[in-house]
C-alpha cells in the first residue's frame, strides 16, 4: 500500500450526505471493524498537488483526545446520532494521507486531527484561504526587520501548517505584534521560495502594509494549538485583496539590517553630516552588492530548477516511474558525497536512472562511464590494472576506469560520470581499496596510484600511464546494488563514505500515465563542470541546529551501547549537515524531510546485527506495532527536527526482521 501525506492544515465539516459521494449510505456509517467512519467536507483551499477530492474519510478515535465517545453496546443508529450531534458545533483541522490499496483503489484520510468551534456566523457554503501569521515570538525578528526581509526577498521564517508548493503563493501575510493581539497584513506577494530559513516572498511591485480589521477577525478561525495561520472567509479575503490594492506603498530605507522606518530629522554638525554622508555611501555599496549576491543566487536557482525540470522529463521519458522526492534526493546526494549508492530490488531501474542523470547533465560518449563489476573481482589491480613487470608494460584493467579518469584529469572544465553497475557482486572493500581512502581526501590531494613511482623510466607505456592520476572534483562517482542471495553487504567502511539511497517501487498503476515516449531531445548545451560547481554548496562550516546535533549525538551514545564499534561518527555529522547545505530550492524535500532521508541513509543503514544484540535498541514487535524501542523514543523526543516518517517504517521494518529471522541486515 503506497502512502503520501499533505502536511499543511486543512480545515473541514461534516460532510452532508449525497448520493454523488456517498451512495446507498449516510456520510456517517459503521465498518466492517464495528467502528464509526464519517466524511469530512474540506472548505479550506487545498495545495496545487491536491487531487480533485472534495471529502476525506476521518475515524472517531481521532477524536477522543477531544472528548468524543463512541458507545458499542448502542444501536447503529443511536450511535451515528451522537456522532453527527456532537460534530454539529464543531469544524475540524487535520492532514490528509492518502492511500493507495491493492487494487489501485485511492483513499484519502484525515489524520492529526483537532476540533474548532464553529463560529455564529458559520455557513455550508463558506470556502476558507489560510494566510500565514509572523511574529516576533515565533520567528525572532521584530517588524522593522520583518518589513526589510519581505521587501529584499530575504527568508522571514517557517509555517509548516500551511502549503510550501510554488502555486501557493499566499497574496497577504500577517503580523502579529509582541505581547499582542494586534494584526497587520502585509502584501500583495506573486510568487515566493521555501528552504529551511522559509519563505522568501517576491513582491508585486511595491509592498503595502495595512490593519486587519476588528470586523475581520470576528470572522476568522484561529487554530489555538498552531498559531501560525488564520483562515479567512473568501469573502473577507477579497475585502482584504481590495483594500490592499488602494493601500499606499510602504517606504523602505535601503538597509543592510532592518532600521526604523520612522527617523525625526535633528540638526547635525558639520563633523556629524560628513560621518553620515561617508555612512550612506558605504551603505549605497554594501546594498549594491547584496543586490549582485541575490541576482547571482537567482540565477542559480532557476539554473538547477531548469535542471531538475529536464531530469524528471528524462526520466518519464526512459519509462521510469520516480517520486519527486526520490530524484531530488538523488540529485542532491551527487552534489554533497563522494560515493553515491543506489539500492533496491532488481528492476526498478537504478542504472537507467544514472542514464538518465548523465542525460539531463549533456554528457556525452567517453564522459558518461558504466562499469560492469565482476564477481571474480578480488583486489583493486582486477579494476584498474597492474605493472607487467616481465613484459615492462602497464597494463589498464578491461572496465574502462582507467581511460575515463585519464580524459576527465585531461579536461578538468568537463563533467564525468562513473558508475559501477552492481557493485556488490564482489567484496567493495577488496577491489574498491584505494577509491574508499581517495574519496575521502580533499580535491587536489586524491590522486590514484596505478604502480611504484621507480618503475616509469622502465615501463614501456609509462607516458601514456603514468604511476598516478589525479581524481578531481569534475568526476561523480555512483554505484547501484541488489539486495539478494547473489550478493555481497557493505562493510561499515563503505557505509561511512556513501549515501545510500533506497528507491521507492511507485504504484504500477503510475506506469499507466507515462508519457508516450518521445524520444526527448538532449541538452542543447552540456552542464560543464563550473555550471554544475554552481549547484553546489561549498560551505564547509557546520550549520546543523543545537537541536540536530544533540538528536545524533543521543543516536550516538545509543549505537555505543550496543557495540563499541557502532555509532554516528564526526565524518557522517558533516557529510549530514553538507546534504542539507545542498538541498534545492524547493518544497518537496524540505530541511526536516532531508534530515529524515538522511538518517535512513548514512545512520540506519549501518544498524544489522542478531536480535540478541539489538532487540533493546530497535525495540520489539507486538500487536501490530513496535513496543519498547530506544530508538523511537529518541526520534518522538526530536519531532520538531522532524516528523521521521521515513525512518520509523525502516526502523518497523527492522524489527520485523528480527522477529521473523531473528537477524537484520
Amino acid at each position: 500500500m503506497s502512502m503520501k501525506v499533505w502536511e499543511n492544515d486543512l480545515i473541514g465539516v461534516l460532510d452532508a450526505p449525497t448520493e454523488e459521494i456517498w451512495p446507498y449510505r449516510d456520510s456517517i456509517f459503521i465498518n466492517n471493524q464495528n467502528s464509526l467512519q464519517f466524511g469530512i467536507h474540506i472548505l479550506s483551499q487545498p495545495p496545487e498537488s491536491f487531487p480533485n477530492v472534495k471529502t476525506v474519510t476521518c475515524f472517531t478515535s481521532d477524536l477522543e483526545q477531544w472528548g468524543f465517545e463512541d458507545d458499542y453496546t448502542q444501536h447503529d443508529y443511536v450511535r451515528k446520532e451522537r456522532l453527527k450531534e456532537w460534530l454539529a458545533d464543531c469544524l475540524l483541522v487535520f492532514k490528509v494521507e492518502r492511500r493507495i490499496r491493492y487494487n489501485h483503489e485511492e483513499v484519502f484520510n484525515a489524520k492529526d486531527v483537532r476540533v474548532l468551534p464553529k463560529l455564529p456566523s458559520f455557513s455550508e457554503n463558506v470556502r476558507l484561504i489560510s494566510v500565514p501569521i509572523f511574529s516576533q515570538d515565533t520567528h525572532g525578528m521584530d517588524v522593522d526587520e520583518f518589513v526589510h526581509r519581505l521587501s529584499s526577498r530575504k527568508f522571514v521564517g517557517r509555517i509548516d501548517s500551511i502549503s510550501h508548493e510554488v502555486d501557493d503563493t499566499p497574496s497577504m501575510v500577517v503580523w502579529r505584534e509582541e505581547n499582542s493581539d494586534q494584526l497587520k497584513l502585509f502584501g500583495e506577494f506573486e510568487d515566493h521560495q521555501y528552504a529551511h530559513g522559509g519563505f522568501s516572498f517576491h513582491v508585486r511591485g511595491a509592498l503595502k502594509e495595512m490593519p486587519f480589521k476588528e470586523e475581520w477577525l470576528e470572522e476568522c478561525y484561529f487554530c489555538s494549538d498552531v498559531d501560525e495561520v488564520v483562515y479567512v472567509p473568501l469573502p473577507i479575503y477579497q475585502q482584504m485583496a481590495d483594500d490592499m490594492e488602494q493601500s499606499s506603498p510602504i517606504s523602505v530605507s535601503p538597509s543592510v539590517e532592518a532600521i526604523p522606518r520612522k527617523v525625526e530629522a535633528q540638526p547635525k554638525k558639520k563633523e556629524e553630516h560628513e560621518t553620515i554622508v561617508q555612512s550612506k555611501a558605504e551603505v549605497a555599496v554594501a546594498v549594491e552588492v547584496l543586490d549582485l549576491v541575490n541576482e547571482e543566487a537567482d540565477e542559480k536557482q532557476a539554473e538547477e530548477r531548469e535542471f531538475l525540470e529536464l531530469f524528471y522529463t528524462y526520466t518519464q521519458d526512459a519509462g521510469l516511474s520516480y517520486s519527486q522526492e526520490n530524484l531530488i534526493n538523488f540529485h542532491t546526494c551527487m552534489k554533497s558525497s563522494p560515493l553515491v549508492i543506489l539500492s533496491g530490488m532488481s528492476g526498478t531501474g537504478k542504472s537507467k536512472l544514472v542514464d538518465s542523470y548523465s542525460y539531463s547533465l549533456g554528457l556525452k560518449g567517453d564522459q558518461f562511464t558504466v562499469i560492469p563489476v565482476n564477481p571474480s573481482w578480488t583486489s583493486d589491480s582486477d579494476l584498474i590494472g597492474y605493472a607487467d613487470t616481465m613484459n615492462m608494460v602497464y597494463r589498464p584493467g578491461d572496465s574502462g576506469l582507467i581511460n575515463a579518469l585519464k580524459k576527465a584529469a585531461d579536461h578538468p572544465d568537463k563533467l564525468f560520470v562513473i558508475c559501477f553497475d552492481e557493485m556488490n557482486l564482489a567484496r567493495v572493500e577488496h577491489y574498491f581499496s584505494q577509491f574508499l581512502s581517495i574519496l575521502e581526501m580533499e580535491p587536489g590531494k586524491r590522486v590514484l596510484r596505478l604502480y611504484n613511482d621507480d618503475l616509469e623510466s622502465r615501463l614501456y607505456n609509462s607516458a601514456q600511464y603514468p604511476p598516478t592520476i589525479s581524481i578531481q572534483d569534475n568526476v561523480l562517482f555512483v554505484g547501484t546494488v541488489n539486495v539478494d542471495e547473489s550478493t555481497y553487504h557493505f562493510s561499515d567502511k563503505v557505509l561511512d563514505r556513501s549515501n545510500v539511497l533506497e528507491l521507492d517501487v511507485m504504484p504500477f498503476a503510475a506506469l499507466k500515465q507515462l508519457p508516450e515516449r518521445k524520444k526527448v531531445a538532449g541538452r542543447k548545451e552540456e552542464v560543464g563542470f563550473e555550471a554544475y560547481k554552481r549547484f553546489k554548496n561549498e560551505t564547509r562550516t557546520l550549520s546543523l541546529t543545537d537541536d540536530e546535533t544533540a538528536l545524533l549525538w543521543d543516536v550516538h551514545q545509543a549505537l555505543q551501547h550496543v557495540n563499541r564499534q557502532l555509532g554516528v561518527g564526526p565524518r557522517i555529522v558533516k557529510q549530514i549537515d553538507r546534504y542539507l547545505h545542498n538541498l534545492p530550492m524547493q518544497s518537496v524535500v524540505t530541511r526536516d524531510k532531508g534530515f529524515d532521508l538522511q538518517f535512513v541513509q548514512r545512520v540506519l543503514t549501518k544498524i544489522r546485527g542478531s536480535e540478541e544484540q539489538l532487540r533493546r535498541l530497535l525495540g520489539t514487535y507486538r500487536d501490530g506495532e513496535v513496543v519498547n524501542s530506544q530508538l523511537l523514543t529518541i526520534l518522538n523526543e526530536y519531532e520538531h527536527v522532524s516528523r521521521f516518517d521515513r525512518s520509523k517504517r525502516i526502523i518497523e521494518q527492522k524489527v520485523k526482521e528480527l522477529k521473523l529471522n531473528g537477524y537484520t541486515f
